[in-house]
């Protein structure tokens, strides 16, 4: 059965030519090639003008080269399940035909398309089940407060590289040829800058906190930074409001001198029981400061340490 669009302009030069109209004019008019027309006039006189007989078009016999046949997209079939990740290249190697066969073969005869991969985060069950519990837990505590008025600080630390990161697949630059796209230099070794900072849940960011370089944070350092550093600028900030200090689950965290120290000079924390564990799409540390602020140093790469800390100033 011909497709529709064939099917009508079949119709309609044979209604032309009953209707006495020359082959040149119904080329034009149906917008189809000259051979097409004389070819339907043809087959009117052989099949002594039987109008619904030369409607359809005959069907045509498979080419005796065709690779695309039923054999030839089990085996790939096949292959494809056997192995999901292999590429159209390496595959048209293996099956002996042109890669832009087997783009036809996988995209039209077997509706496969080649997508990227994506990384995300490892949860078991109990994983889930814990992280599932824990957020509903906050979302109680977010829309039931123990005091109206709660303000909500989060915290998050990040390491930021000197070197310019680039994602060659998104990353681009127009440019008349590939000679004029600059390179983006890289060192062998370099310097990363370890920054702490909260923001509340009216927009109030700290202004960041860089760590030594080569420290390994421990209890007694996590909780002389909060005292010295968060603790006076969450009192500033909070001037009087009841608040809720948020922070992540590292060992120097969630350690019991830690706890201790919280439960005693902070109006109120999130315990380690609350906190879902792996979600950085519910802490705006995660998923938009340090974004914004590494959108802003990636721009070009930076010659020191302290250009790099300028930029996240």
């Amino acid at each position: 059965m011909p497709k529709k669009s064939t099917l009508w302009k079949r119709i309609t030069c044979i209604m032309m030519i009953r209707a006495g109209r020359d082959n040149r004019d119904i080329m034009q008019c149906v917008q189809c090639s000259l051979n097409t027309v004389k070819a339907i006039r043809s087959e009117l006189e052989e099949n002594s003008d039987d109008d619904e007989a030369v409607a359809v078009r005959k069907p045509h016999s498979q080419r005796r080269d065709c690779v695309r046949i039923a054999a030839f997209l089990a085996d790939l079939q096949a292959r494809v399940m056997e192995n999901p990740g292999i590429g159209i290249r390496p595959l048209a190697r293996e099956m002996g035909v042109a890669p832009s066969t087997m783009k036809m073969a996988l995209n039209d005869d077997l509706r496969y398309f080649s997508y990227k991969r994506r990384r995300g985060q490892l949860l078991t069950e109990k994983g889930r089940e814990r992280r599932l519990g824990n957020a509903k837990k906050l979302l109680n505590l977010l829309k039931h407060p123990v005091k109206p008025g709660t303000l909500w600080f989060f915290s998050d630390e990040k390491n930021f590289c000197q070197d310019q990161k680039v994602n060659t697949q998104n990353n681009r630059w127009l440019a008349y040829c590939p000679a004029d796209v600059p390179r983006v230099p890289q060192t062998k070794f370099p310097q990363t800058v370890m920054v702490f900072s909260c923001v509340s849940s009216e927009g109030d960011v700290m202004p960041p906190h860089f760590f030594e370089q080569g420290l390994r944070l421990n209890a007694d350092g996590y909780i002389s930074m909060l005292d010295t550093v968060v603790k006076p600028w969450i009192t500033r900030v909070a001037n009087g409001r009841p608040y809720v200090f948020q922070q992540d689950s590292a060992p120097c965290q969630t350690a019991s001198k830690t706890i201790k120290w919280l439960a005693a000079n902070f109006n109120d924390f999130s315990a380690p029981n609350v906190w879902p564990p792996s979600s950085p799409d519910l802490n705006p540390m995660d998923y938009f400061v340090w974004g914004a602020v590494e959108r802003d140093t990636n721009r070009t790469s930076s010659n020191t340490k302290a250009e790099l800390m300028a930029k996240i100033r």
